[in-house]
């Protein structure tokens, strides 16, 4: 499911992203090191063209909505979503911020052009900082990984949704028991607070979706609104 070439150097990988409706082309770094955050996974690029289709459709589903991410990584999904206008706040842990960073400022004159906003911002799951109001469009790209931050990460969920906020969830569904027992946990407290239903494979990029990556879009649930 790749895109464009990577080009190789020193560790670092450049991987380009074109966006289909302008022909501009994202680049992207990442490192050759590490297990997470350190590349583009296929669930990022299923979430990125789904956001690009369905922005295609409607402009103004990204047009100026307040737009948050969680685990961004090297920042695919929120910098696609600023080049269609979009508002957006990259969060990840601090180690993550400074290849996010140069990945954000790599693209400026794409995503700057296009009306779009992107900062990146520091969040470790479990807290909701103050500067960080709900958003219209929570994402979360191959987020489900280790056990430990399940219940974390679905209570960052929590702190940032208003019952206006739209989630979208995107993940790939892997073969080993232990991510299925990790996705299970999530799935179990997922349900204690949101609302969800799968995006069907026709809302989705034609070349970029799989039987085994998942599109969930979900609300909280009213029980569970914030006041």
């Amino acid at each position: 499911m790749s895109t464009h070439p990577i080009v190789e150097t020193c560790g670092v990988f450049t991987r380009e992203f074109e966006l289909e409706q302008s022909g501009k082309i994202l680049r992207l770094d990442q490192r050759e090191l590490g297990d997470v955050s350190c590349v583009i996974w296929d669930a990022s690029l299923v979430l990125a063209r789904y956001l690009e289709k369905r922005a295609e459709i409607d402009p103004a589903f990204l047009r100026n909505a307040k737009i948050l991410e969680l685990g961004a990584g090297v920042g695919c999904v929120g910098i696609v979503a600023a080049c269609f206008g979009g508002n957006v706040v990259m969060t990840d842990l601090p180690a993550v911020l400074p290849l996010l960073e140069q990945n954000i400022n790599a693209n400026k004159d794409i995503w700057f052009t296009a009306g779009g906003q992107v900062r990146a911002c520091e969040l470790s799951w479990g807290t909701s900082p103050a500067e960080l109001a709900p958003p219209d469009l929570l994402l979360l790209a191959d987020c489900v990984y280790y056990s430990e931050s399940v219940v974390p990460l679905v209570e960052t969920m929590k702190l940032l949704s208003s019952k206006e906020t739209e989630i979208i969830i995107c993940q790939e569904q892997r073969d080993s028991d232990k991510q299925r027992h990790v996705w299970k946990m999530f799935m179990s407290e997922l349900t204690k607070f949101f609302q969800f239903i799968p995006i069907p494979t026709s809302e989705q990029h034609p070349l970029f979706s799989s039987p085994d990556i998942l599109l969930l879009k979900c609300t909280l649930s009213s029980k569970n609104e914030l006041k």
